[in-house]
């Protein structure tokens, strides 16, 4: 197996996603690669809304120093959170490395934003010459949300 440095963007609200990514990166861990959490943390969260756009982060990650990533994020309004997606359109490049998507929604259907929010995070990967490799939706409201979690963490992690 080939050991990758993956970075782990994540924009939550309430923690739901975070604490998905948490476990998504325990399980890059057991397969031998080296996953960092990074956190979006805007400067004035409470002025995010869906479409709000040009949001200022305490601090950026710098992708440079991945040879892979994740993007993780709530879905807002039907769409990919404006947390994120701000972030995602600030980037000029993904280099062409590997990249997967984790959606977090509370609504019970995917047909209810989570894969409208899929696709938009695929479109906009591809868009920055990302190699778009995997995604999945856990929907925080079903009972089987543990099931899902460890079904998308086991699809996205045995991608890389």
């Amino acid at each position: 197996m080939f050991e990758l440095k993956i970075g782990i963007i994540v924009y939550s609200q309430t923690g739901n996603t975070f604490s998905a990514v948490e476990q998504l990166q325990k399980k890059l861990s057991k397969n031998g690669h080296n996953a960092y959490i990074e956190r979006l943390k805007p400067l004035n969260p409470d002025k995010i809304k869906p479409g709000t756009e040009n949001i200022k982060y305490k601090e950026v990650p710098d992708l440079t120093k991945y040879e892979g990533y994740i993007f993780a994020g709530p879905v807002h309004a039907f769409s990919i959170s404006a947390g994120l997606q701000s972030y995602l359109n600030e980037i000029h490049s993904l280099d062409n490395k590997k990249t997967a998507c984790l959606i977090t929604k509370g609504l019970p259907f995917n047909w209810t934003g989570g894969n409208r929010a899929l696709n938009q995070l695929k479109r906009l990967v591809k868009s920055k010459e990302g190699e778009y490799i995997a995604g999945g939706i856990i929907n925080w409201m079903n009972y089987k949300r543990k099931k899902d979690i460890e079904k998308v963490t086991a699809k996205i992690s045995s991608s890389f």
